[in-house]
């Protein structure tokens, strides 16, 4: 594996290298003082060139047989992905007698960097890490932050997969993030999209086939095993060995890689969490690897198959979900039931390839027996089910307070890694809406009716979703970081805290599932999950239930005031530990 785009060579000279097979020219052109730096192509579809050294901030086009675009490879787009690419020296974070954080030790927190500050920017995030810290957050996952058209973006329509979004900052900035976060004690792991590009300013098809025709809710799939797939892949790689490497962040969390479309001998998604795990290991750190895969597939991190260390597991935030709020559209329309989150929390996977997917339509997934609890990444909350819904509404603010701490105290007792979406530690009421700042207009408007389309399929015929364009409702998704001063969140907070720090001891959901004993009684609807020192009680009745703890267990913490005739409260949540 080699680099791709601009680089420096051993000797301080700044080369190129692309790939643009069944080309019949290429070359360098230097926007400021003008120049061109003709490419030589090889025989595996490779032009290279070399240059005395470019400093930082010299602008630059490719010019393929004729036509000018920005490089694939780009790694700094200033002027927006249509301008000129920007040459660029990042230095690696460097944080001496840092070793990362292992799975087992994972709390996470996924941000997105516009919308987590007023600011939105890395140097504005920095400040809150000392807060981020003090909450117990072990690993901060940060949405994608490779360029994307415009300003606003969730991330996951990025096209320039090696260039940090300008609007959040400079490699510096992201530099100093990192070791900043190292510093309080935690890893910062990198959302990525290896799935497809996003439909405005995606030049590769000019160079080579990097796409290829599938069935994805984004249209074309990347060509991982069609024609001239060896430089498709060494791209990816490449851009793997980048981020984790160059940059210096802790992992990834892989989007959708169930939507990854492989039949070489060796899957693209082995080869990167290969990879990961040999810059890990040269380098005496953690590099953590966790798959979106949403099948439910025990293979995604078995040694035998795609060698992940965790992959997003939905089921408990959908049984969990469904059954306190009563909705079963969309993503919950497989679950509602009591039973469900019995299942969920004692074996994983619900879906587990017993039970026909309303959603997809087959039967979906495996049995997890032999997985481990720290092999599964589950949440109440996070970017997909709040931004997928009509207002991009939390749980807190539109089914209260009881059920949305009920909910987080199951998952921080379940034996699993557990995920925070910013800001439901503090109670935040914000929506996280779906937002975008395309300039081409049929895809502003295409964007608008897919969105209306898609809720009028689920039952809100006529009610116009909040336009995802209108930089209003980009505004109205940033935090409220003056909540903090209410009383009623610093309760919240504290609770998130105490959940956290059990968490972390050990005492509450520790991560081998034969060390959390999962009791369900379907007559009272209370679920409780017992360890070696700390009982949870958990009731999902919407009427008050008789529970007697047994001998030798002293309350803890309780997330519903108690009352006064000893029963356990609607939606309330017990932590007991051993007197």
């Amino acid at each position: 594996m080699a680099a791709v785009g601009h680089h420096t060579t051993a000797d301080g000279r700044s080369a190129f290298r692309v790939f643009a097979p069944l080309k019949n020219s290429l070359s360098v052109l230097l926007a400021e003082p003008p120049g061109r730096i003709p490419l030589t192509a090889d025989a595996l579809g490779y032009w290279h060139g070399s240059t005395d050294r470019l400093p930082p901030g010299t602008l630059y086009w490719l010019e393929v047989d004729g036509q000018r675009f920005p490089d694939p490879a780009s790694h700094y787009q200033p002027q927006g992905v249509h301008g000129p690419s920007m040459v660029v020296e990042a230095t690696p974070a460097h944080s001496p007698g840092w070793t990362g954080v292992k799975m087992e030790d994972a709390i996470l927190y996924e941000l997105h960097l516009g919308t987590f500050t007023p600011e939105g920017t890395l140097a504005a995030a920095q400040h809150k890490l000392p807060y981020l810290g003090e909450l117990g957050i072990t690993a901060i996952e940060l949405l994608p932050l490779a360029a994307f058209p415009g300003e606003r973006n969730w991330g996951y329509d990025g096209v320039c997969l090696f260039a940090l979004h300008a609007a959040y900052g400079s490699y510096a900035d992201l530099k100093a993030f990192i070791e900043a976060a190292h510093a309080h004690g935690m890893a910062v792991i990198l959302d990525v999209v290896y799935n497809h590009f996003g439909p405005e300013g995606n030049y590769t098809g000019a160079f080579a086939p990097y796409t290829k025709s599938a069935a994805t809710p984004w249209g074309a799939a990347i060509n991982f095993d069609g024609e001239y797939n060896h430089g498709v892949r060494e791209f990816f790689l490449e851009n793997t060995r980048y981020w984790l490497e160059d940059i210096g962040f802790d992992g990834f969390r892989m989007d959708a890689v169930s939507l990854i479309f492989d039949v070489m001998p060796v899957h693209i998604l082995r080869e990167c969490t290969a990879l990961a795990r040999r810059i890990g290991q040269a380098q005496g750190r953690e590099v953590l690897m966790i798959a979106e895969h949403l099948r439910n597939n025990r293979f995604v991190t078995s040694e035998q198959g795609f060698g992940y260390h965790a992959q997003w597991n939905d089921d408990l935030n959908h049984a969990v979900f469904a059954r306190l709020t009563g909705e079963t559209g969309r993503h919950y329309a497989n679950f509602g039931s009591f039973a469900d989150v019995e299942k969920a929390l004692r074996d994983g996977f619900v879906l587990d390839g017993t039970r026909f997917d309303q959603v997809y339509k087959y039967f979906l997934g495996t049995d997890a027996a032999s997985t481990q609890g720290f092999e599964h990444v589950v949440h109440i909350q996070d970017h997909d089910q709040v931004g997928n819904r009509l207002r991009g509404d939390r749980m807190l603010p539109t089914y209260g307070r009881a059920k949305a701490l009920l909910g987080i105290t199951a998952v921080l007792a379940s034996p699993f890694v557990p995920m925070l979406f910013m800001g439901e530690e503090y109670g935040e009421t914000a929506p996280f809406l779906f937002f975008e700042d395309f300039s081409d207009q049929p895809l502003i408007d295409g964007v608008r009716a897919g969105r209306k389309a898609d809720f009028a399929f689920d039952g809100a015929d006529g009610v116009e979703p909040p336009d995802p364009h209108a930089r209003s409702t980009f505004e109205a998704s940033k935090l409220q970081w003056a909540l903090l001063d209410a009383p009623d969140n610093q309760a919240i907070l504290a609770l998130y805290r105490q959940l956290i720090a059990l968490k972390r001891s050990g005492w509450l959901g520790p991560r081998q599932r034969d060390q959390v004993q999962v009791r369900a009684d379907p007559a009272t609807e209370v679920i409780t999950l017992a360890t070696r020192h700390t009982l949870t009680v958990l009731n999902f009745s919407a009427s008050p239930q008789p529970y007697t703890p047994p001998a030798g267990w002293q309350p803890l913490l309780a997330t519903v005031e108690a009352r006064a005739d000893g029963l356990l409260a609607p939606f309330a949540a017990w932590v007991q530990q051993r007197g």
